[in-house]
């Protein structure tokens, strides 16, 4: 469960990326993300992501996790649309988990390489819960840059 989650949240960044290089409709891409791998649509998400900051650090809604993910909302005028870069590989490592129930409450690294080349890696940590449905969804999403002494 926790391998697959990782996997698909990695690949679902891929696909909006690739989708707003493409032409194609990178914010539909992300709505599909938001609604099958956040549990948004079902109950609470924690969602702090990585650039935000202020009022705005954290995204308990739907509509701010989008705004985070492709920008372009008007309401989250310093969102630029993350998963727009578009990264061309993102993995996990250094993974670490302890399963409960219904939920894996997850740490780990995750890299990103950027088309250009870049490569940048975050602190992650999740909670993935198993949802009556039978699909494995996000109900915490907290990211953070490593500290750099």
């Amino acid at each position: 469960m926790v391998h697959n989650a990782l996997q698909t949240w990695c690949d679902n960044v891929v696909a909006v990326g690739k989708a707003h290089s493409e032409g194609g409709d990178a914010r539909a891409v992300a709505v599909q993300v938001l609604h099958d791998n956040y549990d948004y649509d079902n109950g609470k998400v924690l969602f702090k992501p990585t650039l935000t900051f202020g009022t705005q650090t954290y995204r308990p809604t739907k509509e701010g996790a989008l705004a985070y993910f492709t920008g372009g909302d008007e309401n989250f005028p310093d969102d630029k649309g993350f998963k727009l870069k578009p990264w061309v590989k993102v993995w996990y490592s250094k993974e670490d988990f302890i399963l409960h129930g219904d939920l894996a409450i997850v740490q780990c690294n995750v890299h990103f390489i950027g088309g250009d080349d870049s490569h940048i890696f975050v602190n992650k940590s999740f909670v993935f819960k198993e949802c009556d449905d039978g699909r494995v969804r996000i109900i915490l999403h907290q990211s953070s840059l490593p500290y750099q002494p």
